[in-house]
């Protein structure tokens, strides 16, 4: 008897459960719209994708991207978040989130501007310029031996552009010259500098050639000084260990390094490590970048107490970082910004309350690998100054989200001591990235600061 009693009680319990799941269940709205029909800027509707869930607006030239007001439309009852009619800054993509009921969908809205731009500059068909977007400048450095009165760029700049003077017409780049865009009834200047060197400067590799790179971001910063640093060799550190390199011939090595965080078993050759400590003790400079700037200590750039401490990122199989929509930078001080390293570079500081300089835009993949000083106890007091006392660095860029600058020493300079040592520029950033996994490196507007500063190092060690 007791057992049929349990029996009709669980039958009720379960029963009653079952109606109350039933009537939760009818309660939920499974057909709500949570599309967005109209997305409009300026009166420009926008491409809407509902399968990727992307909103791509395209407005005319030099329409400013930093306080545009859109006009949204959604069904009755969502509620899309940021509200139409809010003022938004579009220099990198906005998500929107529609709610209707219990459902919502999330769309990336990115906004585009038809600006006319040098895409690239070529002199004579060896020499290309470094473009710098922001300043609409155009930088061409060029041996002394070569006659620059008499010169033929090549050119390739936005389809359906008007451009004068000519492209392939040969120009006299004595002093700057300034080439035109017209676009839609508007006009884009870039200033044209050539500057005369002849300093010879060495990429130090891992491989005996630059195509022996398996590294792709060391990979393209070596095309790139091949292509834009003149006097630039391809360095192998194979070669210096056998003795087969004449360091003294070179007034910059750069080596740049992201394949673990610690150094390749090469560069720790104690031929290697002895040869590249004499260039140094005689007057050689270096740009350490990546995990490279593990080297202070071995070469004499510092004590091996104070070597950077703090190696980090995506190596090797790791997957990259999917980090959309994100700033990354530098941050610095008022007093860094005079240095020669940031010349004619934008500095921003409306984006955050303390001047940064960014390096990457809104490019998702990033292998996020650095090697900065981490100033932290007890090494390290949280203080730029007590850094330089134990470094004898000169400090000139923190993370972009250090906005006191006692965090972290992300990029140094060490200058050097004439008949002693020499200079060097060490970059331990991990938003100096020069390839990006899977993407087209025109995503990122920043691009060209990555490219300066590194100009700049040079210059700044040639002199």
């Amino acid at each position: 008897m007791r057992r049929y009693i349990y029996l009709i009680i669980l039958f009720f319990v379960y029963s009653a459960f079952w109606s109350a799941c039933k009537e939760e269940n009818d309660s939920l709205n499974i057909t709500a719209d949570v599309t967005i029909h109209r997305f409009e800027i300026n009166d420009v509707q926008g491409e809407i994708n509902n399968e990727t869930m992307e909103i791509n607006v395209i407005l005319p030239p030099k329409t400013d991207v930093s306080n545009l007001i859109p006009n949204i439309c959604v069904s009755d009852g969502a509620v899309v978040t940021p509200s139409s009619g809010e003022e938004q800054n579009f220099t990198t993509p906005i998500e929107y989130k529609v709610v209707n009921g219990n459902l919502y969908n999330l769309y990336k809205v990115s906004v585009e501007v038809l600006n006319a731009q040098i895409s690239k500059f070529v002199l004579n068909g060896i020499y290309s310029g470094i473009i710098d977007h922001v300043n609409q400048t155009i930088n061409v450095t060029v041996p002394s031996s070569v006659d620059i009165t008499h010169m033929i760029p090549t050119i390739e700049y936005t389809e359906g552009a008007i451009i004068s003077p000519d492209e392939n017409t040969t120009q006299d780049f004595t002093n700057p010259v300034t080439y035109t865009l017209t676009y839609m009834n508007e006009t884009f200047e870039y200033v044209v500098t050539v500057n005369h060197s002849d300093y010879k400067c060495g990429f130090l590799g891992t491989a005996k050639s630059i195509d022996g790179l398996t590294n792709l971001d060391e990979k393209t910063a070596a095309e790139w000084m091949m292509n834009n640093i003149p006097g630039a060799e391809y360095v192998s550190l194979e070669d210096i260990a056998n003795g087969g390199v004449m360091l003294n011939l070179f007034n910059v090595l750069w080596f740049h390094y992201e394949q673990s965080n610690t150094l390749p078993s090469i560069a720790q050759n104690v031929n290697v490590i002895n040869a590249l400590k004499q260039y140094y003790n005689n007057g050689g400079n270096f740009i350490l970048s990546g995990t490279a700037c593990l080297y202070t200590g071995s070469i004499g750039i510092t004590s091996p107490t104070f070597t950077p401490n703090n190696a980090f990122g995506s190596f090797g199989d790791s997957e990259p970082l999917n980090v959309p929509n994100e700033l990354w930078g530098i941050a610095i001080t008022d007093e860094c910004e005079t240095h020669p390293i940031y010349d004619g570079i934008e500095v921003d500081r409306t984006t955050q309350s303390w001047p940064v300089i960014w390096l990457i835009s809104n490019i998702a993949l990033r292998r996020n690998i650095g090697c900065p000083w981490d100033l932290v106890p007890p090494i390290y007091e949280q203080d730029w100054n007590d850094w330089t006392s134990k470094t004898g660095g000169i400090p000139l860029g923190s993370f972009q989200w250090d906005n006191d600058c006692n965090e972290k020493v992300a990029i140094s300079v060490f200058d050097g001591i004439k008949g002693i040592k020499g200079s060097a520029i060490l970059i331990g950033a991990p938003s100096y990235d020069w390839y990006y996994d899977g993407e087209n490196v025109q995503n990122n507007p920043y691009y060209s600061n990555i490219e300066r500063i590194t100009q700049n190092a040079f210059n700044y060690l040639n002199e």
